[in-house]
């Protein structure tokens, strides 16, 4: 199954709570570079299997990814994949589908 490729920048669900005044709240966070500076998905850099989001708890790798797509020497991550905090991966660009 094809899904959008993972990039720096796009957005990440992180299941781990942050702590807030109003009790503990998911939030949401970015894929942060450097990723795969040197293969370009929509003008940014891919995202692969161990790539980090930050979020109010440090940062969390991309735990999930193609089992058929490599990407400078590591799988590519895509659009659902999960993350070390238990997240997903919500956001990719939709012109490039990655195999699963």
């Amino acid at each position: 199954m094809t899904k959008p490729q993972a990039r720096v920048g796009d957005n990440v669900l992180c299941a781990m709570f942050a702590p807030s005044p109003a009790g503990p709240v998911p939030g949401t966070s970015a894929i942060i570079p450097p990723c795969a500076p040197t293969v370009l998905v929509g003008n940014m850099p891919a995202a692969r299997i161990g790539d980090l989001h930050p979020s109010g708890l440090g940062p969390h790798p991309n735990v999930m990814a193609s089992a058929t797509v490599i990407i400078s020497n590591m799988p590519a991550s895509r659009i659902g994949d999960s993350t070390g905090c238990g997240g997903a991966i919500l956001k990719g660009e939709f012109t490039v589908l990655t195999g699963g």
